[in-house]
């Protein structure tokens, strides 16, 4: 299992490296600056959750291009073991996308208080939810029908979101306003949710991988 998680951090390192943190960077800081207080909510609902599944679907495009899953097969590791290896990579790069947006909500607190510090925090954690969110869409899509097929999912979650901020905007931030008022309701019913697509989405991801290398 280790070596598994050695080898997505290597090829991840190889493909992104020190220019694309930077990169990612200067975009954080560019939206924080030109939208103010907006700027975190974008930078947690859209950006993290895009750049998080954006990597791992570079790692299933790799694995592609590498015939990565004819030769993990013949490793000493179970099927279950490879996709376990992958949604736990997945869930390490997700936390540190979580990491991200509380230090994004944090300093938006703190330069553009809007609302109280608890709501920012919950835009933090909703984030790694989303995060979360996309993963278990995407990662069963992946070991599916390919990358093109994660990729595909990716942009329409990404559309919906879009278009629920949309939505949201002119109706004068009602999806804001009902969290707040509804906090530990919104709360408990987001996670639960997120939950229980996660354990969904890996056993479908077990079953599809196990199916196309019987």
């Amino acid at each position: 299992m280790k070596g598994l998680l050695t080898k997505d951090y290597l090829t991840i390192k190889k493909k992104y490296g020190v220019a694309r943190l930077i990169m990612d960077l200067a975009i954080i800081i560019a939206l924080m600056m030109v939208l103010e207080g907006a700027g975190a909510i974008y930078i947690s609902f859209l950006l993290i959750p895009i750049e998080v599944t954006s990597m791992i679907i570079s790692l299933t495009t790799c694995d592609e291009q590498w015939k990565w899953g004819k030769y993990a097969v013949s490793l000493p590791v179970s099927k279950k073991q490879i996709v376990q290896s992958r949604f736990l990579f997945a869930a390490i790069m997700s936390l540190i996308g979580l990491a991200v947006a509380l230090a994004v909500n944090t300093i938006t607190y703190f330069c553009f208080p809007e609302y109280e510090y608890g709501f920012y925090l919950f835009i933090a954690f909703a984030s790694f939810g989303m995060t979360l969110l996309f993963l278990a869409f995407i990662l069963p899509s992946n070991y599916s029908l390919g990358v093109n097929a994660g990729f595909a999912a990716m942009i329409v979650l990404v559309i919906v979101i879009v278009a629920l901020g949309f939505w949201s905007k002119m109706t004068g931030d009602a999806i804001m306003w009902f969290v707040v008022d509804n906090f530990e309701l919104c709360i408990g019913i987001f996670f639960a949710a997120v939950i229980c697509l996660c354990i969904m989405s890996y056993a479908i991801s077990v079953s599809f991988f196990k199916r196309k290398h019987a």
